[in-house]
């Protein structure tokens, strides 16, 4: 009798088997291609541009000579070598709170409070998965980044609810419209299908958005979850990468009596189990290929839980080490942020500049490296297909790769995130003007 088989046939798991045939985002094969491809004024003036990945370009040259000279001119400890603590070496998580408390969140941050792992992603995979249970429900005001799908469901199992709040990007503003009437709605709906809200997930500045979180705001989320037991986590994966708001060619897109405050000033008062931070220097720090990202709590038991599940995903100790002495150098740190805030304020007003040239309605971004742009008055058809056909048209006409709304689980078609990061001010022009000349035939 034949034994019937229960894996695929290339003999991988039910897991995995999937994942060997898919793409882990809509645009990745795409910016695989444009990357071989990429625009160069001298050498390559027809080439490509990828706005398409979170990566802060912009200062990879400023960090790389400083991490050179750390390594030319320091000597690597022994312990570099040696096996540490799956949270972080405590010498170096001493320097990285210290950094958090005078930078990121400017309130007192203990070391024993916070932990490493290798890159946002370990950090979200690890948290998660001690946080909630296998169909537990992690809501994330939408439109929201896109691989949060995998970071909490591959291995964690657990369910991602995008809440809408708006539908128009128009009618967002710098400030999240996520209300608790909203999260009220979300935990109806939840536990009308039989399962559990269990983690709420923010971003601020929001991934695509760029929008932030008042104190006001904070607080009264932070009360309706620790109400309802519901984890509360908020990213600031973004905290140190800010717009000048007060810069005068975008200072009225802003509410600016609204000041926005570090989510760990609000942990310090609250003292919750419920209450947590995820950071990570990826995106301020220009240091996505070192994979360090960080948690901070005040929940002891998540915290030695989350040793024991981070041992296949710990930073290496050469680059905490490395991060360590980073951090140490207050005059650079100083010198760095406000570089990176000019750089960003300058490249972002030259996105917005094309935007208002189009009539394109966008949100007004307090930080991150985006701008999440309304192109559907430009859509052959409001669907599907009239999405895709666009950011074809847009990718194949002008070599300019957006990523667009569907990956963000936003309802509305014809949105489009902006990477401004991924290239120099100068040949992200070159591309604006592209934008605009494709977009002007496209209206004549």
């Amino acid at each position: 009798m034949a034994i019937e088989k229960s894996t695929p046939a290339s003999g991988l798991s039910r897991r995995g088997a999937p994942l060997a045939v898919s793409a882990a985002r809509v645009d990745m094969d795409l910016f695989f291609e444009a990357a071989q491809n990429l625009y160069d004024p001298e050498e390559n003036p027809e080439g490509y541009f990828t706005l398409n990945v979170a990566e802060n370009a912009l200062m990879i040259p400023m960090m790389k000579a400083r991490i050179d000279k750390i390594l030319q001119q320091g000597a690597v400890p022994e312990w570099a070598f040696q096996y540490t603590d799956p949270n972080g070496h405590p010498e170096v998580r001493e320097t990285v709170a210290a950094f958090m408390e005078q930078y990121l969140c400017q309130c007192p941050i203990a070391p024993d409070s916070i932990a490493f792992s290798a890159g946002a992603a370990a950090t979200i995979e690890v948290s998660t998965f001690m946080l909630a249970d296998e169909g537990d429900v992690v809501v994330i005001p939408a439109p929201a980044y896109p691989m949060y799908t995998n970071d909490v469901g591959l291995k964690s199992g657990l369910q991602r609810y995008d809440l809408q709040t708006h539908h128009h990007p128009a009618d967002h503003g710098d400030l999240s419209p996520l209300t608790t009437a909203h999260l009220d709605a979300a935990w109806a709906d939840i536990s009308g299908q039989g399962q559990r809200f269990k983690i709420l997930l923010l971003t601020s500045p929001d991934n695509p958005t760029g929008c932030m979180y008042s104190e006001q705001q904070l607080r009264e989320i932070a009360e309706w979850c620790m109400a309802h037991e519901v984890h509360l986590v908020v990213s600031e994966i973004y905290g140190l990468s800010l717009v000048n708001i007060e810069d005068g060619d975008i200072r009225a897109d802003y509410t600016p009596a609204t000041v926005p405050q570090s989510f760990a000033q609000l942990m310090a008062e609250l003292q919750s189990d419920y209450l947590h931070l995820w950071y990570a220097l990826s995106k301020d720090f220009a240091m996505s290929g070192f994979r360090f990202g960080i948690v901070h709590s005040l929940n002891e038991s998540f915290l030695k839980g989350f040793g024991n599940v981070n041992i296949p995903q710990m930073v290496s100790n050469l680059a905490q080490w490395v991060i360590g002495e980073l951090m140490k150098d207050h005059a650079f740190l100083e010198r760095y942020i406000a570089t990176n805030k000019a750089r960003l304020t300058g490249s972002y007003k030259a996105v917005v500049k094309a935007l208002r040239e189009l009539e394109v309605p966008y949100v007004p971004s307090r930080g991150s490296l985006f701008v999440w742009a309304d192109f559907s008055k430009y859509l052959k058809e409001d669907s599907e297909k009239g999405k895709e056909d666009l950011w074809m048209d847009i990718y194949h006409s002008t070599g300019i790769l957006l990523t667009p709304g569907a990956g963000f689980q936003h309802k509305k078609y014809g949105v489009f995130r902006i990477v401004y990061t991924t290239l120099p001010l100068s040949h992200l022009e070159v591309a604006l003007e592209r934008l605009k000349t494709f977009f002007q035939d496209r209206a004549s």
